[in-house]
């Protein structure tokens, strides 16, 4: 019986402990869930901040104020022309037989009056087409265009176009290239816009990637490219026959800006902004494929 007793004591006691260690780990069990749980609000509130943070600063780099100097640095560059029509309407025939050089091409400077009417003698009504014989875009309602003015920045675009081989003239010696010189108007006119607009692309995209779509450098990028897209911007006429197939594309691709820059409330429609966006960029970046393989072909027959 004492023997029983005993087990049944030394049981009770093995019990009492068992239950002592439980209820340590349970308030060690607690304390670690009061923790988790302490650290889990921790970090919910430190997200919240920086979330909170982040908007703040979004409302605070879209409300930037900037100086009309700074606003226009970040408009593409143009050139103010006189007078871009001339006054005189030309036939066909007297152009080629007065304009045209020993290479076949025509060309004014800007400050030539470049943009000229070409009135077709042998038809009744008259057809007249009014053409840019310049080697840049002209908006001549704002009487600007769009040209580089520095040989530096020639130099530059050239290199670029010459570096942006398509597959099949990878290794394409330079020098089996045609020069800027040689180069005809409309491809002197395609380099230096995509010399111009590259900036104002890229502004663009900086801030789609940083979500501030009421940032002047977005608003004013949207702006340019409106404009620059407008079927009043001249694009150089072509002269050859390789001419006629960059024109087209070239075209294409001004519309397709104006298309970016007349995007309406790009903020609320992120997703189909970014699609257009992306195309567009995708073209652009293409164009300088195109002038490449140009620039390996005959232009004027030299």
């Amino acid at each position: 019986m004492k023997k029983w007793l005993l087990v049944a004591a030394a049981s009770l006691l093995l019990a009492a402990c068992g239950k002592g260690e439980s209820a340590e780990e349970a308030k060690e069990t607690a304390a670690t869930a009061d923790k988790t749980e302490e650290h889990a609000s921790e970090e919910k509130a430190e997200k919240v901040e920086k979330e909170t943070e982040e908007e703040n600063s979004k409302e605070e780099s879209s409300k930037v104020e900037l100086s009309q100097e700074e606003m226009d640095k970040l408009r593409i560059p143009t050139v103010p022309i006189n007078s871009p029509y001339h006054e005189k309407d030309h036939t066909e025939q007297e152009l080629v037989e007065n304009y045209m050089d020993e290479t076949g091409r025509i060309y004014f400077s800007l400050t030539e009056e470049p943009i000229r009417t070409i009135v077709s003698g042998t038809t009744s009504p008259k057809v007249s087409n009014i053409t840019n014989y310049s080697d840049a875009f002209i908006n001549p309602v704002d009487k600007q265009a769009y040209q580089l003015q520095s040989q530096a920045e020639i130099d530059q675009i050239y290199k670029l176009i010459l570096a942006n081989q398509p597959k099949q003239l990878q290794g394409t010696d330079p020098s089996e290239y045609r020069t800027w010189e040689q180069a005809t108007n409309l491809e002197r006119g395609m380099m230096q816009m995509l010399y111009l607009v590259g900036p104002t692309m890229n502004d663009i995209k900086t801030a789609m990637d940083r979500d501030l779509y009421n940032h002047p450098a977005f608003v004013v990028g949207q702006e340019e490219l409106e404009k620059l897209g407008a079927p009043l911007v001249f694009a150089p006429a072509p002269q050859t026959p390789l001419d006629y197939k960059l024109f087209q594309n070239m075209k294409m691709i001004q519309a397709m800006w104006g298309e970016v820059g007349e995007f309406e409330n790009p903020a609320e429609n992120k997703e189909e902004f970014e699609k257009v966006y992306a195309q567009v960029r995708q073209e652009t970046n293409n164009l300088f494929v195109r002038i490449n393989y140009a620039l390996t072909e005959d232009g004027f027959g030299e």
